[in-house]
């Protein structure tokens, strides 16, 4: 039996008070804000938090939608942060993917090779060693150095104090030996060169649109652990973990004001003071304030550059923010039986070999993409299969810039739409060509979103996806950050995903309460469970 369509996301309603000053004010209802938000009040008593949302429900790019009928998701799953959610006191009924964690196609002209990725590192080990019996030494090498490395991250401290520093050497010698390391960087150094299994281990890169000889060793790495480790996704739509963390954070006092664009973070004299908000004439006044939407959004516009030092201005400018994407939302008829198809998965992936990711990439760069019938990466996701609702598939394709597509859509709409169908019907027909066959014949719904769609909905002037791209020379202490050049205003911009979104929350609210909180670890590990 089909679900209801009724979303969790329209429960949520506005409670702002008129309040003229609170103690903090987060700026974005997205899963950084509510898990800021919870965070915050988990560990301090009787104080005004307002969160305040352009969107009139929370969630950000988390969240799910209706369209004739069919519920679609922006979400493909959870990693494991139950014990963030165990914490929180935040109950979802998820369900584990114990098995495998991704199905794998790598299209080599007329060939393809499949693999299906386990869940776990030890079993994804195991697996790979199977599968590439010749590398079975490297394999193994490599991956208990990437456990052990990870875990030596733990061990740091987020916002290091000079006393911090001087210990990382002896505490986390593989994050130093790694902090300026590409992941191809680390595939080269355990003497990973058959293509084949460099294929599969650069995937975990090419799910933030970075190809592997520009990306983070140590994100890429925390990345594929964190996702693999154990997965997860709601049995209902994913539009009700925003929704329960948002009256969870009302329950406890919280406020939150939905439909209302943030126009102005007020600075004076180098000290942010308040906002100024759309339909609101005065100053809504804060203690502390927090922005975690994009920040050449929050910093160039809602600030502006007159309040900012040169340096800062000139790392802006320097910073590369993550890609944007096509993404295709179909719902299908009940002749096709999704649960035959093998999808059942996190994710089912199809690509092209090795130099397809860094094709894609220097598209983006020039401001466009790279994409043809012989260099493409997409994700098809069926979360139909979890939630029992009406046939739904997810073509997630990246990476894509703006470019024109909002040029289109203001100004050439007809164009617009010509370029969104083009795009769509390339994508349907590698998923019905690799996955689904005859899928066309069974849509009865199509929405296709661009990085247009994401620009309008986000506010990011490049319609970024993924925050700053996890590029190695922009990762950890290259990164804009937490502590921005205006006192009292923090700009929690840990990670993307899931995982990294809610251990953004962790870090600001620990540095607030001067690690009374999670003693300043660089990942979760509160003082007081």
């Amino acid at each position: 039996m089909a679900k209801s369509t009724q979303l969790e996301r329209t429960s949520v309603k506005s409670n702002y008070s008129g309040t003229k000053k609170y103690d903090l004010i987060i700026i974005g209802s997205g899963l950084s804000g509510l898990s800021t938000g919870l965070m915050w009040q988990k560990n301090t008593a009787g104080k005004r938090t307002l969160i305040v949302e352009k969107n009139a429900y929370p969630g950000g790019y988390s969240t799910a939608y209706e369209r004739d009928g069919y519920v679609f998701e922006t979400t493909q799953l959870f990693p494991d942060i139950i014990d963030m959610l165990e914490y929180l006191e935040i109950d979802l009924d998820l369900k584990q993917f114990e098995g495998n964690f991704m199905r794998r196609l790598v299209v080599d002209r007329v060939q393809v090779e499949e693999y299906k990725i386990p869940a776990g590192a030890e079993n994804f080990k195991a697996y790979l060693i199977a599968q590439f019996p010749g590398e079975a030494h490297k394999i193994s090498k490599l991956m208990d150095y990437s456990v052990d490395m990870i875990k030596q991250v733990r061990k740091l401290k987020a916002n290091a104090t000079l006393p911090d520093k001087l210990k990382i050497p002896f505490q986390a010698p593989k994050v130093v030996a790694n902090l300026n390391r590409t992941y191809s960087g680390l595939l080269d150094k355990f003497g990973i060169s058959n293509p084949k299994l460099r294929e599969v281990m650069e995937t975990f890169t090419s799910f933030s649109g970075v190809p592997s000889d520009r990306a983070s060793s140590i994100m890429a790495t925390g990345a594929m652990l964190s996702s693999m480790t154990r997965c997860f996704r709601p049995y209902g739509y994913f539009d009700e973990f925003p929704a329960k963390m948002a009256k969870l954070f009302q329950e406890r006092g919280g406020e939150m004001l939905f439909e209302t664009p943030v126009e102005k973070i007020v600075v004076e004299q180098g000290v942010a003071h308040g906002i100024m908000v759309k339909g609101i004439n005065e100053m809504i006044g804060a203690e502390t304030l927090i922005t975690t939407v994009d920040p050449m959004l929050a910093m160039r516009t809602l600030v502006g550059d007159e309040h900012l030092p040169a340096s800062y201005l000139e790392k802006l400018d320097h910073t590369i923010m993550s890609v944007s994407s096509i993404n295709v939302a179909l719902g299908l008829d009940d002749r096709i039986d999704m649960s035959s198809l093998d999808l059942d998965y996190p994710y089912n992936v199809v690509s092209t070999g090795l130099g397809t990711a860094e094709k894609l990439f220097e598209g983006f760069l020039a401001g466009d993409h790279a994409f043809t019938d012989d260099c493409f990466h997409m994700a098809v996701i069926c979360p139909s299969l979890t939630t029992g609702a009406k046939n739904t598939v997810t073509l997630r394709c990246t990476p894509f810039a703006l470019g024109q597509w909002k040029e289109w859509r203001e100004n050439d709409y007809k164009k617009y739409m010509q370029e969104k169908m083009k795009w769509g019907d390339f994508f349907i027909n590698i998923a019905e060509k690799y996955f689904i066959p005859h899928l066309s014949k069974h849509i009865v719904v199509k929405d296709i979103s661009t990085p247009a769609t994401y620009a309008r909905f986000s506010g990011s002037p490049t319609g970024s996806l993924y925050d700053m791209a996890s590029l190695v020379t922009q990762f950890g202490p290259k990164r804009l950050s937490m502590i921005t050049p205006v006192k009292k205003l923090y700009q929690p911009k840990f990670s993307h995903g899931l995982y990294g979104t809610m251990m953004n929350g962790v870090q600001v609210v620990d540095l607030l309460l001067d690690r009374k909180f999670n003693n300043g670890n660089s990942l979760f590990a509160p003082v007081n469970r």
